[in-house]
């Protein structure tokens, strides 16, 4: 019997040393204030205990995904420091896609890039660019993830930063649609109000009347029902009901406002938004603030 009883214990012992990691807990911190570094910290230790392949993989990326975070944090005055925290989450996101490719890893891999890019600015990190698109290529098209709002932010942001043709390919309709497949993609638990603020203020800058739009919206739903490569098809999203739809903000027609109006209307809908949850990180209150300013001085 008691040599029965140390078998068992022996057995329990070999089962929880091989038990799949639970990042219920990291996932949770992630999403809440001043909790960064503490993932951070779990993560390298969790780091250790994962097993090769798609735990290892997972583990990694989500180290990929707090330097995003950490590197924010940091003084935008210390180039040096948040070059080097980028770097670092961008490596771990390529230790993750050769441990396992996951959708993850490659947003994360493009999400420490595109900040390293917005450090270093844009002219200096051009070279960067395509195969940041590339990558989310494999990401949306070879691996099937259409639901990320992240994905969708990364590709708003960088096709309304670059310059355009001939220096880059850079496209304020692009950038626009690729925003509003992002705010429609915002999972319910989080609020995100700065993609909707990114997409408010690139309508805002396109300045289109409401003639324009219901024009320039017809084609681009030509487009969208030719296009059969997803990322390709995405840059016409705008489009993809015709002129005549109605976005989640609001129940006016696409054709029957213009672009100024509607990104008023974006961001307050972003306020309610903020309004109606209990709970918020500092990212959103900072965005909040952000948005009422905007429409202080829109309005």
């Amino acid at each position: 019997m008691k040599k029965l009883i140390m078998v068992l214990m022996a057995l329990l012992v070999c089962t929880a040393a091989f038990a799949a990691l639970d990042f219920t807990e990291v996932d949770e911190l992630y999403l809440t204030d001043e909790h960064d570094q503490e993932v951070y910290d779990k993560l390298t230790i969790m780091l250790d205990q994962a097993t090769e392949g798609e735990e290892k993989a997972n583990v990694l990326w989500r180290l990929s995904r707090v330097c995003v975070d950490l590197g924010d944090a940091i003084d935008k005055s210390d180039k040096k420091a948040r070059f080097a925290i980028y770097e670092e989450g961008e490596q771990y996101a390529l230790d993750s896609i050769a441990a396992y490719p996951t959708a993850q890893g490659y947003l994360w891999k493009c999400s420490n890039i595109g900040r390293w890019g917005q450090t270093k600015g844009v002219f200096d990190s051009l070279a960067k660019a395509k195969p940041m698109v590339q990558d989310l290529e494999v990401m949306i098209d070879d691996l099937g993830c259409l639901d990320s709002s992240e994905a969708w932010y990364v590709l708003a942001v960088l096709y309304d930063s670059l310059p355009g043709k001939p220096i880059s390919f850079g496209n304020s309709n692009a950038a626009i649609s690729y925003g509003r497949i992002a705010c429609d993609t915002i999972p319910r638990n989080v609020i995100y109000g700065g993609t909707y603020k990114q997409l408010a203020e690139m309508l805002w800058n396109r300045n289109w009347n409401a003639k324009k739009r219901a024009s320039e919206i017809s084609k681009m739903q030509k487009n969208w029902d030719k296009e059969t490569s997803n990322i390709e098809k995405y840059k016409y999203y705008e489009g993809a009901n015709g002129a005549q739809a109605y976005p989640l903000w609001t129940k006016t027609a696409l054709s029957s406002m213009t672009d100024r109006q509607e990104a008023v209307v974006i961001l307050k809908y972003a306020q309610a938004v903020f309004e109606g949850r209990k709970t918020h990180t500092q990212a959103d209150v900072d965005n909040y603030n952000e948005i009422a300013a905007l429409l202080k001085e829109w309005t």
